[in-house]
């Protein structure tokens, strides 16, 4: 074989192919126009109007959604270091692709408020998650991202103590709580939550955050009952009482007693019998007369009865004031290791401290 002879399976490119120019891959002229004129919108308000900044914000509306993705990207990365960007630039960077309009959403520190809850409401997950991660996080924008009910966003939105949240927002959060765990811990410690909130969430935590919400929302009624001291002979006396005023009265008393004719209180031995069959036997009449002696609708009644933490009825039966030996007579508690009686019972976390 000579020294010009090859083997069968190469191939000698012809001279065309030898002499075909390589790829340009220099900037395209529209990547160059984009390039040029992001110098221009950037530069300090001393040397550039806003007429005239605005008219190269017209001009890039134009061209930048033309070219490549890399490209957009570097004008968002400039644009977000300067506060008189023109809001129509922004508003198409915003609503770009998250790698675009994140360079704006995580890097500027000023945004519009109009444009945050628009990029919520038409953006996607990803604009939504970088809009509740922001420092200027307001109740408006919180509102917007909480509408989609996405966890991720949820969980960011209730970690920013800074961002005061709407009472729409909060009972939105309350009832998600109840299918999702997480949202618990991060709840119970914002201050916008109430204690109908609150009393709300105790019947799906655990028994460590019944403790919390019982101790958080924990309220002395004298105050209110001093005030109204006075109507309790007057509305109950009365042959057509407010039926307004006498459940607020009712409401109003530490202990949720029915009241007969003159307002006497229904007797402990009664209270007692009664919540003593109730928990052997709860048939709709017992129920009706559980939510009676306490103050409160049969539904809640058998809510609280078959309730397996133990908290709800420790409380109902605390609320009427039933003496603490009656309530371990109507619970079995054990005794404790020394084998004298506890004056004082622990159901989950709760602790019962009766009359």
């Amino acid at each position: 074989m000579s020294d010009f002879e090859t083997a069968d399976d190469t191939r000698i490119p012809d001279a065309v192919t030898l002499l075909t120019p390589m790829e340009n891959t220099s900037p395209s002229p529209r990547s160059l126009m984009v390039r040029k004129l992001a110098d221009i919108v950037v530069l300090p308000s001393g040397r550039i109007s806003s007429n005239e900044r605005s008219l190269v914000a017209d001009i890039l509306l134009q061209v930048a959604d033309k070219v490549d993705t890399g490209i957009r990207v570097e004008l968002a990365k400039r644009v977000a270091r300067v506060a008189e960007c023109p809001p129509a630039l922004l508003r198409m960077l915003i609503l770009d692709e998250p790698v675009v309009a994140g360079e704006i959403l995580n890097q500027a520190e000023t945004a519009p408020e109009d444009l945050l809850i628009e990029a919520a409401n038409e953006g996607g997950l990803a604009h939504r998650e970088m809009i509740a991660r922001r420092k200027d996080l307001s109740t408006s924008v919180a509102d917007a991202v909480l509408q989609y009910a996405e966890t991720e966003v949820c969980m960011q939105v209730l970690k920013r103590d800074s961002c005061v949240l709407s009472p729409k927002a909060v009972n939105k959060l309350v009832a998600m709580s109840a299918s999702t765990p997480e949202f618990q811990p991060l709840l119970l410690r914002r201050r916008e939550l109430e204690p109908a909130h609150g009393f709300m969430m105790f019947w799906w935590v655990d028994a460590e955050r019944r403790r919390r919400i019982l101790t958080r929302f924990a309220l002395d009624r004298a105050l209110i009952q001093d005030a109204l001291a006075d109507l309790y002979e007057r509305v109950f006396r009365s042959n057509e009482p407010d039926e307004l005023v006498k459940e607020i009265l009712i409401f109003a008393e530490r202990r949720h007693r029915p009241r007969g004719a003159d307002g006497e209180q229904v007797p402990m031995d009664v209270i007692i019998r009664t919540i003593r069959v109730a928990r052997k036997n709860a048939p709709r009449e017992i129920i009706e007369a559980v939510g009676l002696i306490a103050g409160v609708s049969s539904d809640l009644a058998a809510r609280i009865l078959r309730d397996p933490g133990g908290e709800p009825i420790a409380i109902l039966c605390k609320s009427v004031g039933m003496p603490r030996d009656d309530f371990f007579s109507i619970y079995h508690e054990p005794v404790d290791e020394d084998g004298s009686a506890g004056s004082r019972i622990s159901i989950g976390h709760f602790r019962y401290d009766g009359a």
